[in-house]
């Protein structure tokens, strides 16, 4: 489907008489500016920031508008929303670079599009076409160009698309009307600081919160996924953890995920290691280091993991995510019992080989980037 995105929507059709219009302001809105961050490029971390706007698309009459460019980080929702009411809504994240050949490229966002089409099927949405994902990314990277990070300050512009549920919705039965999909961008760096380099973090087991149930929604980026972890999180991070660590919630017993990413291993003898389970999101970043991995020869093993039975057997761990890539993580408690891994290096090495594709430094062999626009020229 082509999309085109004019500055401005078409003027609404007349009310009828028996309508009433209303006018809603918007707060104050004070929007950065490219000179604020000119000594800010290499220390971003991961915020919110006004920029020029975003892309957003509406559903309704069963197809899919034109799409609009909104200046304005507001929205217009109606009060009984299916989003605001019974949590329908799923949300992706990727990110556009800088690169050294002064092109602006995003990361695999077909990889994302596919995985907003699961949520949208898992949650009764109406799909995105993966086509009209792409270009709608797109154009709001391009309408925000000038923040995009420049090319060697270990930073990205970070996508975040949302699709939810904007029209009414009382009780699960009928569905809403009316879906609104858009894409919003902010400048960034890491989404754990510089904490989570090679120095690494803690995690603590969460032995009285699940995450996600059996056969139930932990498989997509449904938003309401991410409110389990809110109370645990912040308690663990009162108690000096920096991040959770969730087993199974039928048997607490089989590694699923950390807070916000995936877990992925390094045994003793070598072999890449991440959970497979129907309650886990599937990182794509997982997805494109594992090939990373089999292109060196690593054997790579998507299983179920017994965390008792063989966290001992792991040289290396860590979490990834397309905010976070990869982090190491130094420790994991479980109740009085602490694991330490001591090493790094293999997760290090394809970090540092999947960073250089996105920034163009190495050969992009599996065609992961995808071209938007030229880099702004910076005086």
């Amino acid at each position: 489907t082509d999309v085109e995105l004019p500055g401005l929507r078409p003027l609404p059709p007349p009310v009828a008489p028996d309508e009433q219009v209303y006018s809603y302001l918007t707060p104050g809105i004070r929007k950065t500016t490219v000179e604020e961050l000119e000594d800010q490029w290499g220390n971003l971390g991961f915020q919110i920031r006004p920029l020029n706007g975003y892309v957003k698309y509406t559903w309704q009459n069963r197809r899919w508008d034109m799409g609009e460019f909104v200046p304005a980080p507001y929205i217009l929702l109606h009060i009984n929303s299916g989003a605001l009411h019974y949590g329908v809504s799923c949300f992706e994240g990727l990110k556009a670079f800088a690169c050294k050949d002064g092109m602006v490229r995003m990361m695999n966002p077909r990889l994302n599009a596919s995985r907003m089409q699961e949520g949208a099927i898992k949650l009764r949405m109406p799909q995105v076409p993966t086509e009209m994902f792409v270009e709608g990314v797109s154009e709001a990277v391009k309408r925000n160009v000038e923040f995009v990070p420049p090319y060697g300050n270990n930073a990205s512009m970070y996508i975040r698309p949302l699709l939810f549920a904007s029209g009414q919705m009382l009780g699960l039965s009928p569905l809403s009307e009316e879906y609104t999909f858009m894409a919003t961008v902010l400048p960034a760096g890491g989404y754990f600081g510089k904490s989570g380099g090679e120095e690494g973090i803690d995690a603590m087991v969460m032995e009285e919160h699940d995450r996600a149930a059996p056969q139930g929604t932990g498989a997509v980026k449904a938003a309401g996924n991410y409110a389990a972890d809110l109370e645990p999180v912040h308690n663990a991070k009162e108690k000096g953890f920096g991040t959770t660590l969730y087993l199974d919630a039928k048997e607490r017993r089989y590694v699923e995920e950390f807070s916000v990413c995936n877990f992925v291993g390094i045994t003793k003898d070598g072999k890449y290691v991440t959970p497979k389970s129907e309650a886990i999101l599937a990182s794509t970043t997982n997805r494109m280091l594992q090939q990373l991995a089999k292109d060196e020869g690593i054997e790579v093993e998507q299983r179920p993991i017994d965390f008792d039975a063989e966290i001992e057997n792991f040289a290396e761990i860590g979490m990834v995510g397309t905010a976070a890539v990869v982090v190491r993580v130094r420790s994991i408690q479980r109740g009085d019992r602490i694991f330490r891994t001591d090493s790094f290096d293999t997760l290090s090495r394809l970090r540092a080989k999947f960073t250089a594709i996105q920034c163009g430094e190495l050969p992009d062999a599996h065609s992961w980037m995808v071209d938007v626009c030229p880099v702004v020229t910076r005086q």
